[in-house]
């Protein structure tokens, strides 16, 4: 029998790990998975260790906040299971501060090491491509431009496509509707940002409420946060709610506010025109600004090579800016479609669907 170990620690990466597994079982239905993860991994595998997503650790802060926690449960919970006589492979998925301690390891016990989705090297910290070529067996990259990076410094890498393209169906390329706009807000995932973006997306509601009076506001809330979290804040009746990711309702939209991350991929593979806000501590946002090294922060506007859609960090992020910039949009009918056509033109730049299978054969034949 094959036993695989797997770890990720964020929300978007436990959806991409359990769906790779899922293709990994149609492979070998008798393939014994063992997790660290959150709730999508832990239904389909067999041994779960403990729920990473849940600890909501990220940015620079929270590892320095969690270290003794994380340096435990790789001590205590995951080192001890890397017997290369037990192990076929070790898959890590993005979370790279907690996942290459365990690719270091690993590797030195020979035991085959497989990354899927990328660490953001490319956008910052590029030296942990040297951590990565010394301690993984393989990269399973996602976007086009980090075969290129990886191969470059002579790091075995397969770029598999994105996942996205298997997710999300082909959009209509019509421009929304101006006259009943349908503004819906996406703040995120994680406690800690959404603590940030929701009072931020209340207050800019009121006034395109002032502007568009018969307006429809949606909030989509994560599966991982309560209602009685929601509920907690100021405004929140305005909205609809729409919990996990009903496309569509998404689909409706004339323009998504939306927090920084694979939500604005999403969107942009859906033709959904979108304005890109992200807040955080003061000490993390100079601490990005230090080392970051690319000139946007939304994936759609780094694909296009320029601002395809509006974005603002920190103290830019305000209402009055978010609510000019959709009137912008919405007041010239030809940037609208515009912007439309472009984001759905991104499409073009992620690879074919299947994903998640070319991923499972390429570690499937290496086991």
């Amino acid at each position: 029998m094959r036993r695989v170990l797997i770890s990720t620690g964020d929300f978007s990466a436990d959806i991409h790990a359990a769906s790779l597994i899922l293709e990994l079982k149609k492979l070998d239905p008798s393939l014994h998975v063992t997790a660290l993860g959150g709730i999508k991994l832990k239904a389909v595998s067999d041994v779960f260790l403990k729920d990473m997503v849940d600890l909501d650790v990220s940015g620079f802060t929270q590892p320095i906040k969690q270290f003794f926690n994380l340096k435990n449960i790789l001590l205590n919970t995951v080192f001890p299971l890397l017997d290369p006589q037990q192990l076929s492979a070790v898959i890590l998925v993005d979370y790279y501060g907690f996942n290459i301690r365990i690719a270091h390891k690993a590797k030195a016990m020979g035991i085959p090491v497989f990354y899927f989705v990328s660490p953001q090297v490319w956008a910052s910290r590029r030296w942990r491509v040297k951590s990565l070529k010394k301690s993984v067996s393989k990269m399973l990259v996602i976007f086009p431009f980090e075969e290129g990076l990886y191969r470059s410094q002579g790091v075995p890498v397969e770029f598999v496509g994105h996942p996205l393209l298997d997710q999300l169906p082909n959009p209509n390329g019509k421009a929304p509707s101006r006259t009943s706009p349908i503004f819906s807000f996406m703040p995120g995932s994680r406690v800690r940002e959404c603590d940030r973006h929701i009072p931020l997306m209340c207050a800019a509601l009121e006034r395109l409420q002032e502007r568009w009076p018969n307006l429809k506001a949606r909030m989509f809330a994560a599966d991982n946060l309560s209602d009685a979290y929601y509920k907690k804040f100021k405004g929140m009746e305005d909205f609809e709610w729409v919990r996990g990711n009903d496309l569509n309702k998404r689909l409706e939209s004339t323009v998504i506010v939306t927090a920084s991350g694979t939500a604005t991929l999403e969107n942009a593979l859906l033709g959904l025109p979108m304005v890109v806000v992200y807040q955080m501590s003061w000490l993390t946002y100079w601490l990005a600004r230090w080392l970051i090294r690319v000139p946007y922060i939304s994936m759609p506007n780094l694909l296009a090579k320029k601002e395809l859609v509006p974005e603002f960090v920190q103290y830019k992020a305000t209402p009055r800016s978010i609510t000019r910039a959709i009137e912008m949009i919405l007041t010239q009918p030809q940037r609208l479609e515009g912007m439309v056509r472009e984001l759905i033109q991104l499409r073009e730049q992620l690879g074919q669907p299947g994903a998640y299978a070319r991923a499972a054969q390429s570690i499937y034949k290496s086991l």
